[in-house]
């Protein structure tokens, strides 16, 4: 899509923003073909002064766009994705300290021993399972901090309705966790190109106090990794400490900027650059970054800018004393 902001035009992925992931469509072994109309369809575009390309994985067909474009171009890291190698999960588990392996199996032991079960939702099923998927999402962040997208109505059915239909076709799948017949939990997998992603979850307040649910999630996504001989289960963007507790290993995504001069892609691109450098830096300068950046900026911008000065100067002083 075509963007402007005042003088600069600015092709962007329909879906900028709030996918984790963005590409091009390429039908699998046609990604050359389509790179190579790619980059003749952008210069046969007029109306366009940079193209920013959002959120590209490294398996993304869109680099070989990339590749091809032979006027100003850059790439930054954008997000990281923590990715856990589909492994059985006792295997995964002994990759744990031996207390956290401890605390892991006893919350599985509880939650086994209360009758609660994992149930995929079938293909009859599936919009009902989104419904309830969407309702316990709700109830799990009522009194919490959240995106406020998460509590419209817009952005209710346009996951129901994009669950239930991948659901129904095989591209993605909804597991419940049931006691007694109640649904107390359930979370949405989608299933990409060798890989499962964990994209959002929903748990009632009983479920929340009584179980240990991201371990009962995580087990549910590496037995269907494995069942669909995936190489890994993804949880998608995100540094949460969760995340990071199961990670393997964690995945980058880029940011692409191409421009058609340099006159007007030059500014543009610095510009990206030090935003997602900052970004960076203070995410993991700031230990509760993510907290703050909710807040009215007034509140916490002078706080943030007084903790990157005093990390600089202790690491200065630090490199002095060497």
């Amino acid at each position: 899509m075509l963007e402007r902001a005042g003088p600069l035009g600015r092709l962007l992925y329909i879906g900028s923003g709030p996918s984790d992931y963005l590409d091009v469509l390429a039908r699998e072994g046609w990604e050359a073909e389509v790179g190579e109309a790619g980059l003749r369809a952008l210069e046969r575009m007029g109306s366009w002064q940079v193209a920013d390309l959002h959120q590209l994985r490294p398996a993304a067909a869109a680099w070989r766009i990339f590749e091809g474009w032979e006027r100003p171009k850059a790439r930054v890291w954008q997000d990281s994705c923590p990715v856990i190698d589909a492994k059985p999960w006792d295997e995964v588990l002994m990759s744990f300290k031996r207390k956290t392996r401890y605390d892991v199996r006893r919350a599985i032991r509880r939650a086994e021993a209360d009758g609660l079960r994992c149930e995929p939702a079938g293909p009859e099923d599936a919009r009902q399972a989104a419904e309830r998927w969407m309702a316990l999402h709700r109830e799990a962040w009522r009194d919490r901090e959240i995106a406020p997208e998460h509590l419209t109505s817009r952005f209710r059915s346009h996951l129901e309705a994009a669950a239930s239909r991948m659901t129904s076709r095989g591209l993605g799948r909804i597991s419940e966790f049931r006691r007694d017949g109640e649904v107390l939990a359930s979370h949405f997998l989608i299933f990409g190109h060798g890989f499962v992603g964990e994209h959002m979850v929903g748990s009632g307040e009983r479920a929340l106090e009584r179980y240990q649910i991201s371990s009962l999630y995580i087990r549910d996504g590496l037995n269907v990794a494995l069942q669909r001989d995936s190489a890994h289960l993804d949880l998608l963007r995100g540094e949460e400490p969760y995340k990071l507790r199961w990670a393997s290993r964690v995945v980058a995504n880029h940011r692409v900027v191409l421009g058609r001069s340099r006159i007007s892609w030059a500014p543009y691109a610095a510009y990206v650059a030090l935003r997602l450098g900052a970004k960076r830096y203070v995410a993991d300068t700031i230990p509760d970054y993510r907290v703050l950046r909710r807040q009215r900026p007034i509140t916490w911008i002078p706080y943030a800018a007084y903790t990157v000065v005093r990390a600089n100067a202790k690491r200065y002083a630090a490199t002095k004393r060497k």
